[in-house]
């Protein structure tokens, strides 16, 4: 993503993010389901499995997948900083949350995970930098690593 987008997603998030949880409930169709259905395909071979959330914004969807995989250890990576504010309060008290402001875009980290998790996100970006997202997911992925995009 240009610096021009970045700024511009980051600036919309930023003023979204104390409301961003109740708007999706509004806005989204059969919500719980949406959700349910998507930690439903999470997958792991160990109970603590190591997650990416990409474009977490709030932590909704890691909070979800955490009732799941109480035990996972979690990265959760977004533009807006307010967003992981928010986040951060859902997490208080957890020591295996790592929160990273960064464009997801091109994240590139030495760890491979179990599971790479993005809601309502990824439709945000242009086609090329969906292209370059998809090749990094397959490159930080296990060899039995899961992505899921609930969008």
């Amino acid at each position: 993503m240009n610096e021009h987008g970045q700024h511009k997603v980051k600036s919309q998030f930023d003023e979204a993010a104390q409301q961003y949880d109740q708007q999706r409930k509004m806005l989204i169709p059969c919500f719980d389901d949406f959700y349910r259905i998507s930690v439903s395909l999470a997958s792991s071979a160990t109970s603590s499995p190591i997650l990416l959330d990409l474009g977490a914004g709030t932590g909704l969807f890691s909070s979800l997948m955490m009732q799941k995989y109480p035990d996972a250890n979690l990265t959760l990576i977004d533009l807006s900083e307010k967003m992981l504010d928010i986040a951060k309060v859902r997490f208080k008290g957890s020591t295996n949350v790592t929160y990273i402001v960064d464009d997801y875009t091109n994240f590139i980290s030495p760890e491979k995970y179990d599971i790479i998790i993005s809601s309502l996100s990824i439709h945000h970006l242009t086609d090329a930098d969906k292209q370059t997202l998809y090749k990094n997911i397959y490159l930080h992925l296990k060899p039995s690593g899961i992505f899921i995009n609930a969008d």
